[in-house]
């Protein structure tokens, strides 16, 4: 089956991910400023900030930005289950990097596990899609993907742990983005689909994959505010009591 992209999906597919990185990378940032005590709240922001929204929203809106010219739906609970895989490995390797020193053996194990993750909430995401056809994949392209996955997720979590200053989140951000969406768009190359019709057939949804994918932006962005309110009012608070004790 011949297969093509909505130009428009695939951009705001890009778009998310760097929002969620950027938004990550500032509350990782801002966590590592912290006491350990202090941490667990911004460490989950930035898992669900890049899990969530970088990783998972990117995926799907791209799914939705793929089309085979036949109804595609999804399995609501497969497609959940791959939203928790992404917030979950990607909380672990936050974690990881945000107790004791982030030295690179330590980014490599951990960005491996969640680079496998990735790839696991991607393949979970792709078996989460209904229509009258089959597919299978192409081992060596399945291979790069996951190799891909691997080597973003190392460079994600040493940007995350490093990275200081505003203008280098942005390129950092950017980075991440291209790398995220490299590895998608990788894995959805090694898929073959033929048409089956001995299977069920299809009814397309009511809301259009346009409507549908903004509508998941709308989530992104108030999570994205949930995250910078986060480190504004944190900061704030920390700048009151700076003022206080100064004056007392």
């Amino acid at each position: 089956m011949s297969s093509s992209y909505d130009v428009l999906l695939v951009t705001l597919s890009y778009t998310v991910s760097v929002m969620g990185s950027f938004i990550a990378l500032v509350l990782t940032k801002y966590a590592l400023m912290k006491a350990q005590s202090e941490r667990g709240y911004f460490r989950l922001l930035a898992a669900i900030s890049l899990g969530g929204v970088g990783i998972w929203s990117m995926h799907f809106i791209g799914m939705l930005a793929f089309n085979l010219n036949v109804p595609i739906t999804y399995d609501w609970l497969l497609t959940s289950a791959s939203l928790a895989i992404a917030v979950v490995v990607v909380y672990g390797g936050f974690f990881a990097i945000t107790r004791g020193d982030p030295r690179l053996p330590k980014l490599v194990l951990a960005g491996s596990i969640v680079g496998v993750g990735v790839a696991a909430m991607h393949y979970s995401g792709m078996e989460a899609m209904q229509l009258q056809a089959t597919f299978e994949y192409d081992a060596r392209i399945v291979a790069v993907s996951i190799a891909i996955a691997i080597v973003a997720s190392i460079v994600a979590l040493w940007l995350a742990a490093h990275v200081t200053e505003i203008w280098q989140m942005i390129v950092s951000a950017l980075v991440m983005g291209v790398a995220v969406c490299g590895m998608h768009y990788t894995a959805m190359a090694a898929a073959v689909f033929t048409p089956n019709m001995a299977l069920p057939a299809i009814d397309p949804w009511a809301m259009s994959n346009i409507g549908f994918a903004f509508a998941i932006m709308v989530v992104d962005v108030v999570i994205i505010f949930l995250g910078a309110w986060s480190v504004i009012f944190a900061e704030n608070s920390r700048l009151q009591l700076a003022v206080r004790n100064t004056t007392d």
